[in-house]
C-alpha cells in the first residue's frame, strides 16, 4: 500500500481545518449529481467499524414530500428546544438545518443487528461510534470536493425512522444536508456568534507520562499561609464526608435562604442525597432559594462527576429526616439543635466529646479528608458562638444573602447573647447558642491529633469551627479546668487548613481572613479562583453577584478538583447541565 508523505498529511489537515457545518443560509439550489453523491457515501463506506461489522444504513433521499415530512418534524421539535435555550436570546436568531435550501438529504441509521459482535460485548455504543466515523468521512470527502454538509440533529430519531418507513433495528444517527454552498466560513458559524468559544488544547488533552501529576496551584488563591499544605495533595484522592444538621433557627422567617421555605429542614437531607446520588429521593425537584438560586452542591456534584472523590461519607449531627445516602453515613445519636433565640438545647460535653471520640478511631482510606456541612442558617449560629465564646465578629460573617438580614439576624443573636449571662464554661455557653456541627467537628479535627490531612470546606462556618477548638484548647490549659478529654495542645492542628469559594474570599461583606487572625495558632487557607462568568445561565450569575456564595463544601470541592487537573471552563459547563 502507498505510503504518504508530509505533503499529504498537510492536505489533510488542511481539509479538517476547513470542515464546517453548512446552515441554509449558505446553500444555493444548484444540483449534486448521483456520482458526487457517491463519493462520499463511498467515504463512508471505509469508515472504520467494530469488528468489520459495517453497521450503518445510508438512506439518500430526494423525495420532496418526505424531506417536508422532515421539515415538519424539524420545526416541531425545535419550537420545544427553544423553551431550553430561554436564557440565551441569541438562540431564536441561529439557522440550524438546510431542509428546504438543499435538494438531497441522506439519513444515516445504525443498524443494531443483536447478538455477540467482536468488539462491541462490553461497549454497546461501539456500534454507533462507528456510524458516527463514517459521517465524519463523508464530511471530509464531501469538503474536499467543495461541497457543503449540515448536520441537523433536533429531530426525534423515532419519526424520522418511522417517516422513512424503516423497522426499529434501524437508530438514526445523523441526519444529513448536502448541498453546494455560496461560501465556506472562516471560522466556524457558533463560534463567529459567540455561541460557544473554540476549547483550548490544554482544556481538552489530558497527558499521563510516568510521574505525571495533575492539577497544579493556578487557580487556588490564599487566603493566609502558602500552599505547602496543598502541595502534597496534588492528583490525590480524597474522602469527602459532609456534616448534616438541623437547626430550628432556620425557622425563623427570613434568617436564612438556604432552602425551600415551609422545608427548611430538608436542606441537608437533600444536599446529602444530591451529592451521593446525582439526584433526590426525599423530594421530587432539586431546591432553590426563594429568589432561584440553585444549591451550591451543584459545584461539589459536579467535581464529584468530573474527577470522583476516594468515597463520599456523612455524619448525621441532628437531622429532623435521614437522607437516602448512597455511601457511609456516620450515626451518633444527636438529636436537631433547638433556636438559638430561645436556647439551643444542646448537650455540648457529650456532642463534643462524641466528635473528640470518632476524631481518634476514625482513619480514612484516602491520603486525606475534605469535611465540610449543610446546616441552614448556620452563620447565624456561627456568628452567635464568636461573639458568646468573646471573639469580637459581628460583621465578619458571611450569609446566604447577598444583602444580610442585619434585623432579623441582629435581633436573634442578641436574644441567644442575653441567655447566657453569668456562664463561663464555654460548653456551657455553647449549648445554648451554638449548633452540633460546630461543637461536634471542633472535636472532630482534634481527635484526629494531625494523624491524617484535613482539609475543612467551608467558609466562615468553617472558620467558626476552628474558634470552638481554639477556645477549648485555652480551656484545657486552664488549671481550673477538669476536662481530661479536651487536653490536646495547639500543634494538634498543624494538619488542618481550610479552603473556601472566591465569593466568600471576596465578600464584602464578611471577613474570613480576620476571623482566622483571631486564632492563637497560625492555618493556611486557600480559596478556589472560581467564578461563574463563564457561564450563561443566568441563575448562577447571582452568586457572582454575591447570592449564595458557599455551601455543601463547595470551595474545597472546587480546589479539590483544582488539585487534579480540572480547568474552571469545564467545571462552569459541567454545573450548567443540571440548571438546564
Amino acid at each position: 500500500m502507498r505510503r504518504f508523505d508530509p505533503t499529504d498529511a498537510q492536505t489533510l489537515m488542511a481539509i479538517l481545518k476547513a470542515r464546517r457545518d453548512v446552515r441554509g443560509n449558505h446553500f444555493t439550489r444548484e444540483p449534486v449529481s448521483d456520482e458526487e453523491i457517491d463519493t462520499i457515501l463511498e467515504a463512508g463506506l471505509y469508515a472504520p467499524s467494530v469488528g468489520h461489522s459495517q453497521p450503518w444504513k445510508f438512506v439518500v433521499i430526494r423525495d420532496r414530500q418526505i424531506q417536508e415530512r422532515v421539515y415538519d418534524e424539524f420545526a416541531q421539535t425545535h419550537a420545544k428546544s427553544k423553551k431550553k435555550f430561554k436564557h440565551r436570546s441569541l438562540y431564536a436568531q441561529l439557522k440550524l438545518e438546510a431542509l428546504r435550501e438543499t435538494t438531497v438529504h441522506i439519513a444515516v441509521f445504525y443498524h443494531h443487528q443483536g447478538g455477540a459482535i467482536l468488539g462491541q460485548t462490553s461497549q454497546e455504543d461501539a456500534g454507533r461510534y462507528s456510524v458516527a466515523a463514517a459521517i465524519e468521512n463523508m464530511w471530509l470527502m464531501a469538503r474536499a470536493m467543495n461541497i457543503g454538509i449540515g448536520w441537523v440533529s433536533i429531530v426525534r430519531p423515532g419519526k424520522i425512522r418511522k417517516i422513512i418507513g424503516l423497522g426499529k433495528a434501524y437508530q438514526l444517527v445523523g441526519y444529513l444536508c448536502v448541498g453546494k454552498v455560496t461560501t465556506f466560513l472562516e471560522n466556524p458559524e457558533l463560534e463567529s456568534l459567540g455561541w460557544q468559544e473554540r476549547k483550548p488544547t490544554a482544556e481538552t488533552v489530558l497527558r499521563l507520562n510516568e510521574g505525571t501529576i495533575r492539577g497544579g496551584m493556578e487557580h487556588i488563591g490564599i487566603i493566609r499561609g502558602s500552599h505547602a499544605f496543598l502541595e502534597p495533595l496534588q492528583g490525590k484522592r480524597a474522602t469527602f464526608m459532609l456534616s448534616l444538621s438541623n437547626t430550628a433557627t432556620a425557622q425563623i422567617e427570613g434568617i436564612t435562604q438556604a432552602g425551600l421555605p415551609g422545608l427548611m429542614h430538608l436542606t441537608p437531607t437533600l444536599d446529602a442525597e444530591f451529592l451521593s446520588r446525582g439526584k433526590l429521593k426525599s423530594l421530587k425537584k432539586l431546591p432553590k432559594t426563594h429568589s432561584g438560586i440553585p444549591t451550591p452542591a451543584l459545584i461539589t456534584r459536579s467535581i464529584e462527576m468530573l474527577h470522583p472523590f476516594g468515597r463520599i461519607e456523612a455524619l448525621d449531627l441532628g437531622l429532623e429526616m435521614s437522607p437516602q445516602f448512597k455511601g457511609r453515613l456516620h450515626s451518633f445519636g444527636i438529636p436537631p439543635s433547638g433556636s438559638i433565640a430561645t436556647g439551643a438545647g444542646i448537650d455540648a460535653h457529650k456532642v463534643f466529646e462524641q466528635g473528640v471520640a470518632f476524631g481518634r478511631r476514625y482513619t480514612p482510606k484516602d491520603p486525606y479528608v475534605i469535611l465540610a456541612e449543610s446546616v441552614p442558617s448556620g452563620t447565624t449560629t456561627a456568628t452567635a458562638t464568636a461573639l458568646a465564646l468573646g471573639y469580637p465578629a459581628r460583621d465578619l460573617f458571611s450569609s446566604s444573602f447577598r444583602h444580610v438580614p442585619d434585623s432579623i439576624r441582629e435581633q436573634t443573636i442578641d436574644a441567644a447573647l442575653a441567655r447566657i449571662e453569668g456562664l463561663s464554661d464555654p460548653l456551657d455557653i455553647l449549648s445554648e447558642v451554638s449548633d452540633n456541627m460546630l461543637i461536634f467537628n471542633a472535636g472532630f479535627i482534634l481527635g484526629v491529633n494531625g494523624r491524617f490531612p484535613i482539609l475543612l470546606a467551608g467558609g466562615t462556618q468553617m472558620a467558626a469551627v476552628l474558634l470552638v477548638a481554639n477556645t477549648l484548647i485555652r480551656a484545657s490549659q486552664s488549671d481550673t479546668y477538669q476536662h481530661s478529654s479536651f487536653l490536646i495542645p495547639h500543634s494538634s492542628l498543624n494538619n488542618v487548613a481550610l479552603a473556601t469559594t472566591k465569593w466568600v474570599a471576596h465578600d464584602s461583606h464578611s471577613d474570613i481572613a480576620a476571623l482566622l487572625d483571631m486564632l492563637d495558632f497560625s492555618i493556611d487557607a486557600y480559596y478556589a479562583d472560581f467564578d461563574f462568568s463563564l457561564a450563561h445561565q443566568p441563575a448562577l450569575k447571582r452568586y457572582d453577584e454575591g447570592e449564595a456564595k458557599e455551601g455543601v463544601g463547595a470551595g474545597g470541592a472546587l480546589v479539590y478538583g483544582l488539585l487534579n487537573g480540572l480547568t474552571p471552563a469545564e467545571i462552569t459547563r459541567q454545573v450548567e447541565g443540571y440548571v438546564g
